[in-house]
């Protein structure tokens, strides 16, 4: 019950060491999902000083609106990005691994070009 352990504080420390890791020297973020995990995320990024260069999205009717000043892509606009830590941001059951095959599948290397946070 302790406030350390609260879900506010994993996604500061995940935001904390990311951006001492794998965003460090400004490196942007794209965040796969923009639902309430994914907004999230990117709020907690964007406080922090990181840059999101966009939401990637299978909602289509997402796929085409801003948030949080980035736009929504789908699958295929998330997977060209260059450059950028993509970011699995999604809470549903079965997400995280659902992610994780699609950027594999798209050419992507965990831990390199890719991170679960969700």
């Amino acid at each position: 019950t302790h406030g350390a352990y609260a879900p506010p504080a994993f996604l500061a420390c995940k935001v904390h060491h990311l951006r001492a890791t794998l965003l460090r020297g400004g490196r942007p973020a794209a965040v796969w999902g923009a639902g309430p995990v994914g907004k999230a995320f990117a709020r907690a990024l964007l406080a922090a000083g990181t840059p999101v260069e966009a939401f990637v999205e299978v909602d289509p009717r997402k796929i085409g609106q801003e948030i949080h000043g980035a736009p929504v892509l789908d699958t295929p606009g998330g997977l060209a990005l260059q450059g950028v830590l993509h970011l699995a941001a999604v809470g549903q059951p079965g997400g995280r691994e659902t992610l994780r095959a699609v950027l594999r599948g798209g050419g992507l290397e965990e831990l390199r070009d890719y991170v679960a946070v969700a």
